[in-house]
């Protein structure tokens, strides 16, 4: 996985620079987007002002905003899916997986929504 890891890691980041520049750093993995986290947090709890309100934001937003690097990934293969060979697809779509699910549903989850199976993927509960 290692080299069409980093492969497709370079594809979008690639096909991201083209698009908007500078701003395409925002979404290397290996950097956390602090301010982007900061712009949700504020976003999500308000002007109250109260620590604990903006603490439960900054946990949504922290869960929301971990996994820039997949997202792009995704973007990157919906707009130019000829770009990526099926190795790196098979790989991108493995790093997604590996990563992106906990965080999606611990967002939801502190946002108060349900995250039941309603796809039903485990089949019928007996």
């Amino acid at each position: 996985m290692a080299d069409s890891t980093q492969s497709f890691r370079k594809k979008v980041e690639a096909i991201f620079r083209e698009l908007a520049g500078e701003r395409a750093a925002m979404l290397d993995a290996a950097k956390f987007p602090a301010a982007i986290t900061s712009t949700i947090t504020v976003a999500l709890a308000g002007e109250s002002g109260d620590a604990d309100e903006i603490l439960h934001a900054d946990k949504i937003a922290f869960n929301l905003t971990d996994w820039n690097a997949e997202a792009a990934f995704l973007v990157a293969l919906h707009l130019f899916p000829e770009r990526f060979t099926p190795d790196e697809i098979r790989d991108g779509v493995e790093a997604f997986l590996i990563h992106v699910p906990h965080h999606v549903i611990a967002a939801a989850r502190l946002a108060g929504h349900p995250t039941d199976d309603i796809f039903n993927e485990n089949g019928p509960k007996a």
